[in-house]
């Protein structure tokens, strides 16, 4: 038994249009910016299957749209729906049978519950009036609803869901006190407290009781005591003042109870909760939830608990799991929730800001919140390649290596680790902080690509790619052309558009043959690589960024500083050794375009002769750790007045998107 749905309209920052949450898994994950609507959403589940007080509606509650008086009297209103289907051989089918509707024949049944509220002003009070009322809807959906279709949802169907709420504050101490709602409670009323131990408890607590009245110099208190307060009244009600160890009930004793923790042999004293740091609080506040399941699941599913039956499902909201827990303990924490999802008719719905808790958990069960056009929540599932695609495991992979992209509000898409380097130094210099702007940036390279498009798409994460030309290498010039404009015909961008030239529509056949075109051709090359822009796609030209930043930055790149003592190329003299220096030549040329038969025929000579420098930093001692050498090795002022022009408009692109 489990959630398949959640639909919610005017509810907090959820707006008018209904929001359908669909969940196919136990253990799902809620991620986005704060304020984006995680904490609503699992609130709707409590207002639903809560407790009494968690079921309380309050003005707060009704969705104000972001361009209305807050102050308004116009009434409002609100709706949560919860789609519950069931297992095959599920248990807990009975309860719910005469409930349950179906779609179609053969389809599998399902229940419907329906929350509807409605906020009206009251000239006695500012918090006006609201009346609610949950239903069992009687009808599939789709299908139009009437009164006749809704019935009253029965108050002995509370008992059988139980929502357990994990908060990001945790308020470890609240839970341990035996008080009504708290874990604690819960916990200890399962306990069979039968008639003959209240009995044998009752006797013991006046042994106790009767011990202490023996001692004389308690006996002197007491008496003390009683003549006194006798002075201040006459009221035969409240005679006698006595000192005792309760009336031996067993509740009086439950509600001193306390939590210690037993050191080792080497300590001297046990610890309570208050000794704990707030991780390991955290941690225990976890165990009690999890140790409540654990005895819960051991019952039989006819197992009354204090008159009510035990739940036939239980809903675990966990907000921030990882709020003062040391990273290396996450992957612990998320493994739990994960076997606690597991348990019989139990689900868990978890929200994160971190991406080291991202990471650990499958894409298919992570829902990305954010705050839409109109300032309210929208809510889009992360969609990934069917899994018998070869891109499958590939964007999986790539997703988790780099969840930030998930709570970014622009992702700037690159080849490697150049990319990120390069970057993450230029935000300095023009002074465009990616924390701050919350911009992320991905080195996803270019196989695959639109499958990473389709993603963000999805998620409605604006993002711009930057990819290498590879002019003269296997694929590259016009095979890169060709491959991007056909990512982006995969990702659904207008085909006409997109293939329409000066000399009419290319046909399917001709873009496919486009890898295959001349690329002498440098103006029509550079006229796409400039149409491409329109759709955030930039190239490194003519091959890659590592090559562009040689080429504009030569001084730097070629500098002493540049290489150890001794080290650096070893460069025949071109005037003393020319035959030497061109075979030196040539083979740098092969190696910088990754083709023995290369001659860099569309290169300059100026170009070949970098490309010795080229096959030395990046080719023979590493991209990443060249490019931090170099970067910092530059003024700040040359940087960005000379700053290839591609990496310019990258940049006030981003300046464009981001606002």
């Amino acid at each position: 038994m489990r959630i398949a749905a959640l639909t919610i309209t005017n509810f907090r920052s959820f707006g008018p249009k209904p929001v359908c949450i669909e969940f196919d898994h136990r253990l799902n994950c809620f991620i986005g910016l704060n304020s984006a609507g995680k904490t609503a959403a699992m609130a709707a589940l409590q207002k639903v299957f809560g407790s009494r007080s968690d079921r309380m509606l309050y003005r707060e509650d009704f969705h104000i749209a972001h361009d209305s008086d807050p102050a308004s009297d116009e009434a409002k209103t609100l709706s949560i729906e919860v789609k519950v289907v069931f297992g095959r051989n599920d248990s807990s089918v009975p309860e719910f049978f005469k409930d349950l509707v179906v779609s179609a024949p053969k389809r599998s049944p399902y229940l419907r519950v329906l929350l509807e509220a409605i906020w009206t002003p009251s000239p006695g009070s500012m918090e006006g009036e609201i009346e609610s009322g949950q239903y069992v809807l009687m009808v599939p959906t789709g299908e139009a609803l009437t009164e006749q279709t809704k019935r009253n949802f029965p108050k002995s169907m509370y008992s059988l869901f139980q929502v357990i709420y994990v908060p990001a504050i945790r308020k470890t101490a609240e839970q341990l006190r035996y008080a009504s709602g708290s874990i604690l409670y819960r916990l200890l009323r399962t306990v069979d407290y039968s008639e003959g131990f209240r009995k044998d408890f009752k006797d013991e607590t006046d042994k106790i009781n009767a011990m202490f009245h023996a001692l004389p110099s308690f006996k002197n208190i007491q008496d003390s005591l009683s003549t006194v307060w006798s002075t201040f009244h006459k009221d035969e009600k409240y005679r006698d003042a006595n000192m005792n160890f309760g009336k031996g009930e067993v509740e009086e004793i439950l509600r001193k109870l306390e939590v210690n923790f037993t050191p080792g042999s080497s300590a001297h004293r046990n610890f309570s909760v208050d000794d704990l740091g707030d991780g390991y609080r955290s941690m225990f506040y976890l165990s009690l939830v999890c140790t409540l399941l654990e005895i819960e699941n051991s019952f039989p599913a006819d197992k009354e608990i204090e008159g009510d039956f035990r739940p036939q499902l239980t809903i675990l909201a966990v907000e921030e799991p990882e709020n003062h827990i040391a990273p290396q303990l996450l992957g612990r924490v998320v493994k739990i929730l994960g076997e606690v999802a597991e348990k019989a008719n139990t689900q868990v719905f978890i929200s994160t800001h971190t991406p080291a808790i991202v990471k650990r958990i499958e894409p298919e069960t992570i829902y990305h919140f954010r705050i839409g056009t109109q300032q309210t929540t929208d809510v889009n599932r992360v969609t990934l390649p069917d899994a018998a695609d070869e891109a499958y495991k590939y964007v999986k992979e790539a997703v988790q290596n780099f969840p930030e992209i998930y709570f970014a509000k622009l992702v700037v898409i690159g080849e490697g680790d150049t990319e990120e380097v390069v970057f993450n130094h230029l935000m300095r210099v023009l002074e465009l902080d990616f924390d701050d702007n919350i911009i992320s940036f991905a080195p996803l390279g270019h196989r695959f690509v639109h499958h990473i498009w389709q993603l963000l798409s999805s998620l409605e994460i604006p993002y711009i790619t930057l990819l290498d030309l590879d002019l003269e290498r296997d694929g590259g010039g016009w095979g890169r052309i060709k491959y991007v404009v056909k990512e982006l015909i995969a990702i659904g961008e207008d085909k006409s558009k997109l293939l329409e030239t000066r000399d009419g529509e290319l046909t399917e056949e001709e873009l496919d043959e486009m890898h295959t075109w001349d690329n002498d051709n440098q103006d029509d090359q550079k006229a796409w690589i400039t149409f491409l822009n329109d759709y955030n796609v930039y190239f490194s030209s003519p091959l890659d960024l590592d090559f562009l930043l040689l080429e504009a930055f030569e001084d730097y790149y070629t500098a002493d500083e540049t290489y150890p003592k001794n080290g650096g190329p070893r460069i025949p003299d071109e005037a003393t050794k020319p035959k030497e220096y061109e075979e030196y030549l040539a083979g740098a040329i092969s190696a910088t375009l990754k083709n023995p038969k290369a001659k860099g025929i569309l290169y300059s000579r100026d170009q070949h002769k970098l490309m010795i420098w080229y096959k030395y930093h990046f080719l023979g001692r590493g991209k990443p750790g060249t490019h931090i050498h170099v970067l910092p090795n530059i003024p700040d002022k040359t940087l960005e007045e000379d700053l290839p022009e591609v990496l310019v408009e990258i940049f006030e692109k981003i300046k464009e998107l981001i606002g």
